[in-house]
């Protein structure tokens, strides 16, 4: 009995790794090696009896045949001891195979469970469909699922911002756990793409509203207000407050603000009419914005009702309108008028016929190939209508011949003026002047041709002009280190210059060794050649600001050589003058100092000339 249950058993466990072996995939079992005994398994792989006959095997550890997890089957059997002698119990041992059996059954459904989690565990799970949906919700469900999710946004005008355009994989895919799930996710408009601004003043309050929202314009503000002009729903105006916009090209995030109109606002009380066609065109206007009504006014001409007088009304006398009505009027734009042709009239006559039919007119005379008091044009063609406010211009012609009178001895400028004049009114006379050196002054016409006789129109006329006397450049630097009888102080080189004709230009530079207020520089050559108005550059040294005190030369009892002899330094600081007095001083000596043209203690700058009026000789 106990050979058949080993039999048995061994035999089971060989069908079941046989049957293991043969699944798809399954490579075939190699043949078991022995094991050494094990303290967990209880004993080697077959356990002693005690009676020296080897014990039932002890199941064989068994491999899922799609997984790597391993699991251990073991039947609880524990054969009995083997007795010599030991008679059966009754039965012959069906009992102990019946309970072997339901092991083994409990033991098969087991393997089969595991198998299944198993397949559940490695197969993975199917990813949802995520488009449509936000990224918050695609998140939440990646995170409960172990699944990393990757995010990419683009912008997109379609798709609301947030919310998940595309995926990778795609929904119903299975996956694993701990694997990658790609989206991509709307950022909403891109609010820095720009388009052009419509024509707001046309459109209403809905079409606003409707190319905001088609253009994905975030910052546009519509608000609404009354208007007596505009109609309800219409844009009255609009702003866009951004100093970067150039022209009409806005971005979408660009803040535009819209003000809408309401129409007019009816709680305000009627406006009766009076009878506008006794009233001026001005009067009209007044009473219209007084009121708030809108004047629309045509004009048209009317042979008796007068200028600015009205014609018609849309609206009759003491009618009853709300504010912001408009009302239309005809007024009169006077009796026709048309241009005449004013060829056939003289000068005289078209001044009389324009001024009976009320057109302003000027009469503008030039010269021309025409006979003296002939029509040349006007600038209105006849028979234009005239229009309030068209100003005429008659041409006559001053003829073609030109008296040229005779501008010798006269300045250039003269002659030159004379003949822009005459080119004004259509002359075209030339000035051709050439320069000369003579006594006359400078610029003086000292001969023409022609003169005193009569040219045509179209003439050159020929001047001489004077240059003015030939000049010699002073020397005014050269006493500029010595002392002030002989250097040149600015005041001094204005009296030379305005003497010599010549215009001097100043500029102060200090100099070394140079006395103060002296020319010390000169930009034209001593003694070189020049006419009269000729520039010439001076530089003096500036004076010290401290002033100098004027002594008692009159007290010295001193002449001129012994104050020339200069031992007080006196013309290093003052430009003395010695003259002759003119009556003697019988008290003082001979031709000693006996007064002075600057009194003596007063404060004078440097090279300040002092007269000194010297004692007649005996």
């Amino acid at each position: 009995m106990d050979e058949f249950n080993n039999d048995f058993l061994s035999g089971y466990n060989q069908r079941d790794e046989d049957n293991l072996d043969s699944r798809p995939g399954r490579k075939a079992s190699q043949p078991r090696k022995p094991q050494k005994p094990s303290v967990q398994d209880g004993g080697t792989d077959r356990a002693s009896s005690g009676n020296g006959k080897p014990a039932a095997p002890v199941p064989a550890v068994k491999k899922a045949a799609d997984s790597g997890y391993r699991y251990e089957q073991k039947s609880g059997f524990k054969p009995p001891e083997r007795r010599e002698n030991a008679a059966l119990p009754p039965g012959g041992g069906s009992g102990r195979n019946k309970k072997l059996i339901a092991i083994l059954a409990a033991g098969g459904a087991l393997v089969i469970l595991i198998i299944v989690l198993v397949l559940a565990l490695t197969a993975g799970m199917p990813v949802e469909q995520l488009v449509g949906r936000t990224q918050t919700e695609a998140q939440l469900w990646a995170t409960q699922n172990g699944l990393n999710l990757q995010v990419t946004e683009v912008y997109s005008d379609d798709v609301e911002a947030g919310v998940i355009i595309s995926q990778e994989p795609p929904a119903g895919t299975r996956v694993k756990k701990g694997a990658f799930v790609y989206v991509t996710v709307s950022e909403g408009p891109d609010l820095s793409v720009t388009l052009t601004l419509p024509d707001l003043l046309n459109m209403t309050k809905d079409e606003v509203e409707a190319w905001a929202k088609a253009n994905h314009m975030t910052k546009v503000r519509i608000t609404t207000e009354f208007s007596d002009t505009v109609p309800a729903g219409k844009v009255i105006r609009y702003e866009i407050n951004d100093n970067t916009v150039v022209g009409n090209e806005v971005r979408r995030d660009t803040p535009v603000y819209v003000i809408v109109s309401k129409g007019i606002d009816t709680s305000v009380e009627m406006v009766e009419i009076p009878d506008f066609k006794t009233m001026t065109l001005a009067e009209c206007y007044t009473f219209a914005n007084d009121n708030g009504l809108v004047l629309s006014v045509t004009e048209q001409y009317d042979d008796y009702i007068p200028e600015g007088s009205i014609i018609s009304s849309s609206v009759k006398e003491k009618e009853k309108v709300p504010r912001g009505t408009e009302i239309r009027l005809v007024a009169s734009k006077g009796k026709k008028i048309e241009i005449p042709d004013f060829s056939d009239y003289t000068k005289e006559t078209a001044l009389s016929v324009a001024s009976g039919l009320g057109i302003p007119v000027t009469v503008i005379e030039k010269y021309s190939g025409s006979a003296e008091g002939a029509f040349i044009s006007q600038s209105i063609p006849a028979g234009t209508v005239y229009e309030k406010g068209d100003f005429l211009e008659l041409h006559y012609s001053l003829g073609n011949k030109i008296v040229v009178p005779s501008f010798v001895g006269q300045t250039r400028d003269a002659i030159e003026s004379w003949a822009l004049d005459l080119n004004s009114k259509g002359a075209r006379i030339t000035i051709s002047a050439t320069e000369t050196n003579s006594s006359q002054p400078a610029g003086t016409i000292i001969y023409q041709d022609p003169a005193n006789t009569t040219v045509g129109v179209k003439k050159t006329i020929s001047v001489t002009v004077s240059k003015g006397q030939v000049l010699y450049v002073p020397d005014f630097v050269s006493g500029a280190y010595a002392d002030y009888s002989v250097a040149f102080t600015r005041e001094q080189a204005i009296a030379r210059c305005e003497e010599l004709k010549l215009v001097p230009v100043f500029k102060a530079e200090a100099k070394s060794g140079v006395l103060p207020g002296a020319i010390w520089y000169q930009d034209l050559t001593p003694g070189k050649e020049v006419t009269e108005g000729t520039k010439i550059v001076l530089k003096y040294s500036p004076a010290p600001a401290e002033l100098l005190t004027v002594p008692d030369f009159t007290a010295m009892n001193a002449d001129e050589p012994a104050i020339k002899a200069d031992p007080a330094g006196y013309l290093k600081k003052f430009n003395l003058v010695f003259v002759p007095a003119e009556a003697n001083d019988s008290t003082r000596s001979p031709n000693v100092v006996i007064s002075q043209s600057v009194p003596a203690g007063t404060k004078v700058p440097y090279g300040t000339t002092i007269t000194l009026y010297t004692n007649l000789p005996l």
